[in-house]
C-alpha cells in the first residue's frame, strides 16, 4: 500500500504542477495583451455559467469524482500487509512480534559473523527470507563452499527468534568482484 500511496502522491503533485504551469502561462499571456495560450478560460466560464446543478454534465462529473474518492478511500481502508512477524510466547495473553527489518538485521548479523563472508543483504517477506552473501574469496568454488555454513547460521538465528511461522530461507553466495 505504501507504494500505491507514493505513486498517487507523485501523480497528484505532477497534475498540480502542470495545472499551475498552465495558469501561469495563461496569466502571463493575458497580462502581455494576448489571448490565453492553453485554455480558453472565457469559453469555460461561459459554459459553466449556463450549467445548473441538475444538468447531466454536472451530475456526471460529480458522480465520477465521488467514485474516484470512494475508490481511494477503499484503498486506504484496506488492511496493510503485516509489517511484523509474530513470535511464540510462553503466555498466550502476550502478543510478541519482530519487525521485518529487525529479523533481517538479526539474520544479517549472524551471516556476516561466518568466517569468509564479507557482506550480506537480507530481504524479509512474510513467507520468504532471502540472504545474498558476498564471500571474501574471488573465485566461485570457495564462495559456494560457504553455502552450508551461511545457511546454518541464518537458520539457527531464525530458530533463536522463535517465530511462529518461520519463513522459507533462500541463500545465495557470490564471490567478491574486483
Amino acid at each position: 500500500m505504501r507504494l500505491v500511496n507514493r505513486l498517487l502522491a507523485v501523480i497528484v503533485s505532477l497534475a498540480l504542477v502542470a495545472g499551475a504551469v498552465v495558469v501561469v502561462v495563461d496569466v502571463v499571456a493575458v497580462l502581455t495583451g494576448n489571448r490565453p495560450v492553453t485554455v480558453d478560460w472565457l469559453a469555460a466560464y461561459r459554459w459553466a455559467g449556463h450549467m445548473t446543478w441538475a444538468s447531466r454534465e454536472v451530475r456526471l462529473i460529480c458522480l465520477l469524482l465521488a467514485v474516484a474518492g470512494l475508490v481511494l478511500l477503499g484503498m486506504e481502508l484496506k488492511p496493510r500487509r503485516p509489517g511484523r512477524l509474530t513470535a511464540d510466547s510462553d503466555n498466550p495473553a502476550t502478543d510478541a512480534a519482530y519487525t521485518r527489518r529487525g529479523v533481517g538485521q538479526a539474520v544479517r548479523d549472524a551471516v556476516t559473523d561466518v568466517a569468509g563472508v564479507d557482506d550480506a543483504a537480507v530481504t524479509v517477506r512474510r513467507r520468504r527470507l532471502r540472504v545474498r552473501a558476498k564471500a571474501i574469496a574471488r573465485e566461485p568454488a570457495p564462495a559456494a563452499s560457504l553455502r552450508d555454513s551461511v545457511t546454518q547460521a541464518a537458520r539457527s538465528r531464525l530458530d533463536a527468534l522463535q517465530l511462529r511461522r518461520s519463513p522459507k530461507l533462500t541463500v545465495r553466495i557470490s564471490a567478491r568482484a574486483h
